[in-house]
């Protein structure tokens, strides 16, 4: 099944068929062999790429929408069908990164290294969250201006609760 992929606004168009236990993932002439398990409450998965273990927090918004977490940077995804990705190129979408930061599993807020007024670039860190016995930097997928900060450090926050607005 061919799916159009957009990270960070950029187009990936990706071939995935199922291999055995795990799939085949067919991306600029390159195919990777991709086993998945599933860790905490199916919004957390450990990907086995080729041999290599990469672990995937996820955070489902609906219509293909997808917050990723991947080595502690955020991602904005968006998932789409042959039949979408058509219908969004005739539309000419404009894709550009997230400006509500949400918590992409549940944690805590060990540090917020920004606050309202301030100026963040894409890749800039904005608050180091701990889940799972990990800490993880969540970054800005976008520049703009920091508008308002929900959490404090050392508030637990649950999946999909937003920590950091950018106007």
């Amino acid at each position: 099944m061919k799916q159009h992929v957009l990270i960070e606004g950029r187009h990936h168009e990706v071939e995935i068929v199922r291999a055995g236990d795990g799939w085949a993932l067919t991306h600029a002439g390159r195919t990777l062999h991709c086993d998945v398990g599933t860790l905490a409450d199916g919004h957390a998965y450990s990907l086995l790429i080729d041999g290599r273990s990469v672990d995937v927090a996820v955070e489902e918004r609906g219509q293909g929408e997808l917050g990723l977490l991947i080595g502690g940077r955020r991602y904005a995804a968006t998932v789409l069908g042959p039949r979408e990705w058509l219908a969004r190129s005739i539309q000419g979408d404009p894709l550009e990164g997230e400006r509500v930061v949400r918590a992409v599993m549940t944690g805590i807020v060990r540090e917020v290294l920004v606050q309202p007024g301030d100026a963040v670039q894409p890749g800039q860190t904005l608050f180091i969250l701990e889940a799972m016995k990990m800490e993880n930097e969540v970054k800005a997928s976008v520049a703009g201006q920091v508008s308002r900060v929900a959490a404090q450090a050392g508030a637990t926050v649950t999946q999909g609760d937003v920590v950091v607005e950018i106007g």
